[in-house]
């Protein structure tokens, strides 16, 4: 178990899958989704590792075994403090080129960061169904009790209520899913309103981000609207157009799919097209 502090001091822990020969080609920095954590993704790792990549799967704050409140988030801007000296712990293995992939929750955190750290380069960054929108919104009821406590009871625990059956058209990965303790389906009001928050500030400023950039979109999502953030990929035409995978057959945890593989190789022709000059700056 490898572990780090947080710019607040918030213990962070993250596995490391490292190539046994040899420098790794680039270092990829995963995260996962909400209400998961990095253990159920320990087969993308070891693929990634196989591949001659070094992979690293952070448990984001307030999941797995990482520290902060299970469930909520204070600031959705201390996600990408975390993800800044994730980094900075990750370059002390390796000098590697850095790239990102963040799958759900993840994606969005990824893309917020891409909007807010130019300064800082990467090798390049993908996106696996993004949460940029719920597929279906949320009853009434919660979306009342989340405006009322946002302020009055911001960490109200309130079950997120994730169908697990639509996560994967693997039932095996379901079943381990709603099985998995580390797995909490919580949302408080006050991370309800600060994910809402970061959705509208990453949809209104796509135009900020220059980095290689692939989507990855599951044509049938029934967790998040992949068809929302197929119209915000299609919309950014910066320097650097981002590329789009549609996979219309398959649900939410693509990596996780029956044809996973597909998936992943995908990935890995994305990255092996992509410059190699783009190094990470000393910090």
């Amino acid at each position: 178990m490898n572990r780090f502090h947080a710019p607040d001091g918030t213990s962070l822990v993250f596995d490391a899958y490292e190539p046994a020969r040899g420098e790794a080609k680039a270092a990829v920095l995963f995260f996962h989704g909400w209400s998961d954590h990095a253990g159920r993704w320990a087969a993308t790792g070891q693929r990634l590792q196989a591949a001659g990549l070094g992979a690293y799967l952070l448990d984001l704050r307030g999941h797995g075994r990482s520290g902060g409140t299970r469930g909520h988030l204070t600031r959705f801007s201390q996600l990408l403090g975390d993800l800044q000296a994730f980094r900075r712990a990750v370059r002390q293995r390796t000098p590697a080129p850095q790239v990102l992939l963040g799958h759900s929750f993840g994606g969005l955190v990824v893309l917020r960061y891409l909007e807010t750290q130019p300064g800082d380069p990467l090798a390049a960054a993908v996106v696996s169904n993004p949460w940029l929108g719920l597929a279906h919104p949320p009853p009434a009821w919660k979306r009342f009790a989340a405006r009322v406590f946002a302020d009055l009871w911001p960490t109200l625990r309130i079950r997120a209520g994730i169908d697990v059956d639509h996560l994967c058209r693997d039932q095996n990965v379901n079943e381990a899913w709603a099985a998995d303790p580390a797995c909490h389906d919580l949302m408080t009001p006050g991370a309800w309103a600060e994910i809402r928050w970061a959705q509208r500030a990453v949809t209104d400023e796509g135009y900020r981000i220059d980095c290689p950039l692939l989507f990855l979109l599951a044509g049938e999502d029934r967790v998040v609207d992949a068809h929302r953030t197929r119209a915000f990929a299609d919309g950014l035409k910066g320097a650097t157009p981002p590329q789009v995978h549609w996979y219309p057959e398959m649900y939410h945890e693509m990596l996780n799919d029956p044809q996973g593989e597909r998936v992943l190789r995908d990935v890995l022709d994305f990255l092996a097209s992509r410059p190699s000059d783009r190094a990470p700056r000393d910090e």
